[in-house]
């Protein structure tokens, strides 16, 4: 597996076979490349059937256009003229095209399994049968054979695509796309290269290599991931949901500036005065407080990566009518979240707050409001948690994460994940949980973050790390980061050299020069 794409190896009977299955980067499909190699001392001749269902929910009408090599289904006329619902979804043509000449297609679920018949038996194989297929599938299926002749140590290369279209020429151009096996491969190698690009605003390598796996790849491509099926699926309903669109965007936020921009001012234009949330126009939930301070977080760090303070003065009107700036927004969740003393009950909101107002005070001109509130904050009292060692009610995967990386169930960050994830507060959703884990790890394990004048670097390294490498991009400029231990006990705190030069505090200063630039960092 990789960020976009993922492979299968297979040797079976002599016939070594590979499977990589992408998402096309700029289409509405997935395409599969396979790869057959003869290992055997004969020649053989071989047969290779898909099958996928489409999720419609309602008979399709089925019809092969074998100039194209394609099969289309989409729901019956009278059906969509009946139907005045207006779903987009249900107007889909869906499709499916091969690279060969199918030999064989099927559209109907039952002619494929059988009566009594399973996926692992199939009727299907054990009929001859060629006649055409078409009409109307009441159980809808898409299924192409087709046959390759391999000789001794001979090998092919075929692939095929499954996809949705809005209407049947937009089907059938996709599916002339990726007609060839080329065009096959160069998608695969555009998903790679998207992703890994995407992926790519931090690199750290330290001695635990399920940490750098986790901050590297699979935390920052799971919350990319999220966001396109949160982007592309019907709007979450859920309140502790609410804010997805722009959690998920802060591991990728310096990679992908303009999805971070455009979800920002969406999510405000979707704000009620009295904080109700409408994810699609017509229904409304209750917003809780602390989820508008994800828009203050995520509206701060984007100002922080790209230096684009406009943003701030654009005005986005709530659902209401009422006209506010991005800023004023912002300011509005904040003033929300401090007057409103039930708003913040958990210590994880109380986190979420400080970070919100550190934040806002890094790219506020004007933040004198909530720069004192700050050392309030920090000073209320909470309730006392339970003691973490007995706790332990951590989401699964964190678990495991913690199983695998030593790293992740050393005292402080084990501590900080259970504030964040602890089963008292929300939200528990995978798309939350690899986001605050991404977070923890980075702002404050790393203690790497972004603001206008600079990068902070605060880090709170576990105690069996010696040294780490950490590699960032900040607005074009690359920052080669080497911090280690001091060799000998000492009562200083973090000692900080750039190109050669020593810098004091914590910020590392901003050239803007585009090139890259070495940070050695030495801590007690």
């Amino acid at each position: 597996f990789s960020p976009g794409v993922a492979t299968g190896h297979c040797l079976h009977n002599k016939i070594a076979s590979t499977v990589t299955i992408a998402a096309a980067p700029d289409a509405s499909c997935e395409i599969w490349h396979v790869k057959l190699q003869n290992m055997s001392a004969n020649d053989r001749t071989l047969s290779f059937t898909t099958y996928v269902r489409p999720r419609s929910g309602s008979a399709l009408e089925c019809k092969y256009l074998k100039k194209n090599r394609a099969l289309v289904m989409r729901r019956p006329l009278d059906v969509l003229e009946s139907d005045r619902t207006g779903k987009m979804a249900d107007d889909l043509v869906y499709f499916h095209s091969s690279t060969l000449i199918p030999t064989r297609y099927e559209t109907e679920k039952s002619n494929f399994i059988g009566e009594g018949r399973t996926l692992s038996n199939p009727q299907y194989f054990e009929e001859d049968r060629h006649d055409e297929c078409g009409g109307t599938a009441d159980s809808p299926i898409v299924s192409f054979t087709v046959e390759v002749e391999l000789p001794i140590e001979g090998e092919a290369e075929f692939g095929f695509c499954f996809g949705a279209a809005h209407n049947v020429d937009d089907a059938v151009d996709t599916a002339r796309k990726f007609a060839t096996v080329d065009s096959i491969n160069q998608a695969i190698s555009a998903s790679r290269g998207a992703w890994k690009e995407l992926t790519s605003a931090l690199k750290v390598e330290t001695q635990d290599r399920a940490f750098d796996a986790l901050v590297n790849t699979w935390l920052p491509y799971e919350s990319a991931a999220e966001w396109v099926r949160e982007h592309a699926g019907n709007p979450h309903l859920d309140p502790y949901r609410a804010a997805d669109a722009l959690r998920c965007l802060m591991p990728i936020s310096s990679t992908a500036p303009e999805l971070l921009r455009d979800s920002l001012l969406n999510f405000a234009s979707r704000l009620s005065v009295l904080g109700a949330y409408c994810p699609n126009g017509e229904s409304q939930v209750t917003l809780p407080p602390v989820e508008l301070l994800w828009l203050v977080v995520c509206s701060a760090k984007y100002v922080a990566e790209t230096r684009d303070n406009s943003i701030l003065s654009h005005v986005v009107p709530l659902q209401d009518g009422l006209c506010l700036t991005l800023k004023e927004h912002c300011e509005r969740a904040l003033r929300t979240c401090l007057y409103d003393g039930h708003s913040i009950e958990q210590e994880r909101d109380q986190r979420l707050l400080e970070r919100a107002l550190k934040l806002w005070s890094y790219v506020s001109e004007d933040s004198d409001e909530f720069d004192g509130r700050l050392a309030d904050i920090a000073g209320r009292q909470l309730p006392d948690r339970p003691d973490y060692a007995e706790q332990r009610s951590l989401p699964r995967p964190v678990k495991y994460f913690q199983s695998i990386s030593p790293s992740l169930a050393h005292k402080d960050i084990a501590e900080n994940l259970e504030i964040y994830l602890s089963p008292n507060g929300k939200p528990r959703a995978e798309t939350s949980t690899a986001c605050y884990v991404y977070s923890v790890l980075v702002e404050q394990t790393i203690g790497l973050t972004a603001t206008s004048e600079g990068l902070i670097l605060k880090p709170n390294l576990p105690e069996s790390w010696h040294e780490c490498t950490v590699t960032t991009q900040f607005r074009g400029d690359t920052y080669h980061i080497h911090i280690k231990r001091s060799s000998k006990p000492t009562k200083k705190g973090m000692s900080v050299i750039v190109d050669g030069e020593p810098v004091l505090g914590e910020m590392l200063p901003f050239v803007g020069d585009g090139a890259e630039h070495g940070v050695e960092i030495t801590v007690g």
